[in-house]
C-alpha cells in the first residue's frame, strides 16, 4: 500500500510540474554580483540554497529533553536531503530526505526503544524571481515508522511503548517566504499543513487519538557573516539563527476539544550559534512544550522541556554557479 501510494503521489507532482515552464523575464537582480551572470540561473541556484538552508538541522543532545517522563543518556536526530534534481536550469527541485531520531535510554544497557524513522520525498518550486526577498511552494511525502512489528496495546490495554508497532504516512504542503540580505542578516517564514490521509495505512490505536491533521507554522531570523575579508571572498555563513516552531492538531481527538491546547499543541523556541572556527557545527538550547510527543508511539506524553546540544547543518551561501 505504501509503496502504490508513493507512486502515485509522485507520478501526480512530477506530471504537474510539467505545466510549469521555465521561461521568466530576465530583470536585472536585486543584488550586485561580482561576475555577470545569466539571471534565471543565478535565480534557480540562489533558490536551491534556500530549500537547504531552511531546513531543520541534525543534533545530538546530552540528556535529552530535560523534563520529559522518560530519563535519557543522550538523544539525537540525523536529518540528510540527497538531492536528485537541484540544477541552475530549473525552478522546479526534488530531494529524498530521511530522517532518523534516537534516544538512548537510562534503563540497564542503556536501549534505544523504537527508534524513529521517517523516510520520503520533497518537492519544491521557485514562486518568484526576486532572490531577496525570496517565495516557493514545497509538497511533501513521508513514511513514519517505529520499526517495531509487536502488539500496539498491551493486555491491560495500555500503549506498549518497548515493542510496539507503529506506522503512518503524510502528504504535506507548505507555503515559504523570507528575506535574505547577503553578508548580513536574513528571515525566513512558512505556513503548512500536514495530513495523515485515511487512504493511507496505519497502525492500530491512532484514530482519535493522534493528531492526524496538522496546521504548521515557523519563523526563524538568522544573521551571516561573510567568511573571508573582502573581496577575497563571495561566501557567506551563518552565525547564529533563532527559530520558533509551531503546529497544531486540528483533528478529532476523543475526549478532547478543539481549544484544549494543552493536547494538541507542539511548540518549540531555539537559538543556535556557529563558532568562527567552526565550518557547519555549533550549539543550540531549545526550549518547549509537546502536547503531543513526536516520538512515534509516545505521542501520549505531554511535557515541557529544556534541550541543550550540538547541531550540524548550518548553511554557505555562494554567487558562484556550480559548473
Amino acid at each position: 500500500m505504501l509503496s502504490r501510494s508513493c507512486t502515485l503521489f509522485l507520478g501526480t507532482l512530477l506530471c504537474s510540474s510539467v505545466s510549469f515552464g521555465q521561461t521568466e523575464s530576465t530583470a536585472p537582480l536585486n543584488l550586485t554580483l561580482a561576475t555577470p551572470v545569466d539571471s534565471v540561473r543565478f535565480q534557480n541556484h540562489r533558490y536551491n540554497e534556500f530549500y537547504r538552508a531552511n531546513r531543520d538541522f541534525s543534533y545530538i543532545s546530552p540528556n535529552g529533553e530535560l523534563g520529559a517522563p522518560s530519563k535519557y543518556v543522550i538523544n539525537g536526530e540525523l536529518i540528510a536531503s540527497y538531492f536528485l534534481l537541484a540544477s541552475p536550469k530549473s525552478r522546479l527541485s526534488i530531494a529524498v530526505t530521511q530522517r532518523f531520531m534516537a534516544r538512548t535510554r537510562t534503563d540497564r544497557s542503556s536501549p534505544i526503544r523504537t527508534p524513529s524513522f521517517r523516510l520520503g520525498t520533497q518537492v519544491f518550486y521557485r514562486l518568484s524571481s526576486n532572490v531577496t526577498r525570496y517565495r516557493y511552494v514545497e509538497a511533501q511525502f513521508f513514511h513514519h515508522s517505529n520499526g517495531q512489528d509487536g502488539d500496539t496495546f498491551r493486555p491491560n490495554g495500555t500503549y506498549n511503548t518497548e515493542t510496539g508497532d507503529f506506522s503512518t504516512n503524510y502528504i504535506q504542503a507548505t507555503y515559504n517566504w523570507g528575506t535574505h540580505f547577503s553578508q548580513r542578516h536574513g528571515a525566513y517564514y512558512n505556513l503548512g499543513y500536514r495530513w495523515h490521509a485515511p487512504i493511507f495505512n496505519s497502525s492500530e490505536g491512532l484514530t482519535g487519538h493522534y493528531g492526524f491533521g496538522r496546521v504548521l507554522g515557523q519563523a526563524t531570523y538568522r544573521l551571516l557573516a561573510r567568511t573571508q575579508p573582502e573581496p577575497v571572498s563571495t561566501v557567506t555563513t551563518e552565525r547564529m539563527r533563532v527559530t520558533l516552531q509551531a503546529s497544531y492538531a486540528v483533528n478529532q481527538l476523543d475526549g478532547w476539544s478543539l481549544t484544549a491546547a494543552q493536547r494538541r499543541l507542539n511548540v518549540e523556541l531555539s537559538v543556535w550559534y556557529i563558532p568562527a572556527f567552526s565550518r557547519d557545527a555549533g550549539i543550540f538550547a531549545t526550549a518547549g512544550y509537546y502536547g503531543e510527543d513526536p516520538y512515534n508511539i509516545y505521542f501520549n506524553d505531554r511535557y515541557a522541556f529544556v534541550r541543550l546540544g550540538i547541531a550540524a547543518g548550518f548553511t554557505r551561501y555562494t554567487d558562484e554557479l556550480r559548473k
